[in-house]
């Protein structure tokens, strides 16, 4: 009996996708209370504050919002889950980019379970669970890359540890995922290419993942398919809605397929380096993704040379090529090159830019190793591998 049908699949949140669906808000958040509380980024809340607050004038309903700069750390979460309580908040909305999303899961998992956001934290924190509801929470991202709005985990950033590390539950999982395309056209080409290769990344990582299995592998070829059409097209033409549809779907793609498949080493490189050195995620996975698929290949080629996953990356050589090879070995490498490419085109900076340098790479190393996306890296790569990385990417 194969295995290949023996698997696990998260929940999802109810998903409201499409164009225009922002209007449905007000219906949304009637299922939950009348008190709001906004965790988001002010970027974002401005371009619907006029709309919104209509909406929620004709359901004479309140709110209180809490902004989120840059990253979500650890006291921007404690002072949300403060504004909540006193509130008495029925009702999280989260609206802005990943780090926005993910800040409004741990405001609303904290406000009803207590504590501090360290106390939940993996790896540098207590890891305490979250075992009561948290308030219902609807996600409303404004960009296409994290896939947060689907997942279970919050990603905080400790700066005193330097290191971002995971708020993990099940119970996290948004109540409702609300996908608007529109509102994301005027996003600028730099995000627009930074979100766009961190869901690209998170497309192919999980479906290289060692937890692969058979949902999410058609999930990540549909959302691969739709992002290599229309990223590049979106850089350079920011207002176009039906592009940005397809970045859209494909970044959902990617936050359930990483929820249930894991991801690998360049999501576990991500989170020591940003946490280090507070470079943005989607520019750390641009610069490492190509050297992660290479080192990969090459040690599956030395170690098991048609080994399953060996095959994996060459069919997607050929999907992202459009064409077929005779030879394993040459459409597996058409990854390495498209990845590369795209990063260029995209214009994606050397890491070095940031202040990366040799002198930080025995510690990030060892962290990285501590990540659960290493895990599941498709081999398992040495500590010279890993420098290697590294070394391509400053």
């Amino acid at each position: 009996m194969s295995d290949e049908l023996k698997f696990d699949f998260l929940n999802t949140p109810q998903i409201v996708f499409g164009k225009g669906r922002f209007q449905e808000v007000g219906d949304l958040l009637t299922q939950y209370g009348k008190r709001i509380l906004i965790v988001g980024s002010k970027s974002a809340f401005s371009q619907i504050k006029k709309q919104f607050e209509t909406i929620i004038t004709k359901k004479k309903m309140s709110y209180d919002i809490v902004f989120i700069k840059g990253e979500p750390d650890i006291m921007q979460i404690d002072t949300g889950v403060e504004v909540g309580i006193k509130q008495k908040a029925e009702v999280v909305l989260g609206i802005g980019g990943g780090s926005a999303i993910d800040a409004g899961k741990a405001v609303a998992g904290l406000i009803t379970n207590g504590g501090s956001a360290k106390d939940y934290m993996e790896v540098i924190g207590k890891g305490s669970e979250i075992t009561k509801q948290p308030l219902p929470y609807i996600a409303i991202p404004t960009t296409a890359g994290t896939g947060s709005e689907v997942t279970k985990n919050a990603v905080v950033w400790s700066k005193e540890d330097g290191l971002k590390a995971s708020i993990r539950s099940p119970l996290l999982i948004p109540k409702v995922a609300l996908i608007d395309p529109e509102l994301m056209v005027n996003v600028s080409p730099e995000v627009t290419a930074y979100c766009g290769l961190d869901a690209l990344t998170q497309l192919l990582e999980s479906y290289t993942s060692i937890k692969a299995q058979p949902i999410t592998d058609s999930l990540a070829i549909l959302g691969i398919r739709r992002i290599t059409k229309s990223l590049i097209h979106v850089f350079e033409n920011g207002q176009d809605v039906s592009s940005r549809e397809d970045l859209a779907f494909a970044a959902l793609l990617s936050g359930i397929c990483l929820a249930n498949a894991g991801l690998g080493a360049v999501h576990g490189f991500a989170s020591p380096i940003g946490g280090m050195l507070g470079i943005p995620h989607g520019v750390v996975c641009g610069a490492l993704l190509s050297p992660v698929i290479e080192e990969n290949i090459q040690q599956m080629i030395v170690e098991i040379p048609f080994n399953e996953t060996l095959a994996k990356y060459a069919m997607l050589g050929e999907l992202l090529v459009d064409l077929v090879f005779d030879d394993i070995r040459e459409a597996a490498d058409r990854v390495i090159e498209y990845t590369e490419q795209i990063s260029r085109l995209l214009k994606i900076p050397k890491l070095s830019k940031y202040g990366l340098s040799e002198k930080h790479f025995e510690k990030i190393i060892e962290k990285a190793k501590k990540s659960s996306s290493m895990r599941y890296n498709p081999v398992k790569l040495s500590d010279e591998a890993l420098h290697r990385i590294l070394l391509k990417s400053v």
